[in-house]
């Protein structure tokens, strides 16, 4: 068994990416600079001996269900030459929603492979001038591949081999054992629960989840600025510290928002 997790900005190639690796369409697919997968979704196929499941991502909840013997790798979507602020925010949103070990268990991804026009991608990502992009390959271990999602025949199946010995080599030097972190663990736990009822407290779960580390991340910004020297006034440290409050009480408050529904779909 082999469970994937497509992540990833709108427009970057997520559905077709599935479809590429299944053989078969079964995402929706469309050039769109709107989200055109609105649901979760999964899909199966057969690779040397594999049960692969592929679950695309817009909806959070639904995808932590549907993967919750957790996940062995995740894929991130990004085309390739277009590196940019959304993708940068969705590596982010990666990270808040399945936690900052996810990164261990991320491919980095590239669609539009025919764009490099005869460059190895290993060379493409070493000189490209994309600072951002280069710290991600680096923090995703230099795990990395490159799909032509228009590709068929030998030539689809051997861009899919490549990925499939890239994911061999990362599930082996985990032992085998999914991806888990405390989400899963209560997806796991819920499992006879109404499927409404594991749905929302998963739903919650994640949403506190996004909540805490947005917390964290603010009351961090605010208290380097409040070590500043230009910051010492009585009146800036007032209002830091009032700020400061209202960041903790927003960061642990039982609050109904979901910040999942805005994942990168």
């Amino acid at each position: 068994m082999l469970r994937l997790i497509l992540a990833g900005r709108t427009g970057a190639g997520k559905s077709a990416t599935g479809n590429s690796i299944l053989g078969q369409r079964r995402f929706f697919s469309r050039l769109s600079a709107a989200q055109v997968t609105t649901t979760c979704a999964v899909g199966s196929c057969r690779w040397a001996g594999w049960h692969v499941d592929v679950i695309d991502t817009p909806d959070l909840g639904r995808c932590y269900l549907l993967s919750a013997a957790g996940p062995h790798a995740l894929l991130l979507v990004s085309q390739l030459g277009r590196f940019t602020a959304q993708d940068q925010q969705a590596a982010r949103r990666l990270k808040a929603m399945f936690g900052d070990d996810a990164v261990a268990r991320t491919v980095l991804l590239f669609t539009h492979k025919e764009d490099l026009a005869g460059t190895s991608l290993q060379d493409y990502v070493r000189c490209t001038d994309n600072r951002a992009l280069r710290e991600l390959v680096a923090e995703c271990g230099g795990r990395v591949c490159a799909f032509d999602n228009r590709a068929s025949g030998a030539e689809r199946e051997a861009q899919v081999a490549e990925l499939m010995a890239l994911l061999e080599r990362l599930v082996r030097a985990h032992g085998g054992a999914p991806y888990t972190n405390d989400v899963y663990g209560l997806a796991r736990a819920l499992g006879r629960a109404r499927p409404e009822e594991r749905l929302h407290r998963v739903a919650e779960s994640v949403a506190a989840r996004v909540q805490r580390r947005r917390g964290r991340g603010l009351l961090a910004a605010l208290w380097g600025r409040g070590r500043a020297p230009w910051s010492r006034r009585r009146g800036f440290r007032f209002f830091l510290e009032m700020h400061i409050l209202i960041l903790i009480f927003l960061a642990f408050m039982d609050d109904e928002i979901i910040w999942w529904k805005y994942f990168v779909g």
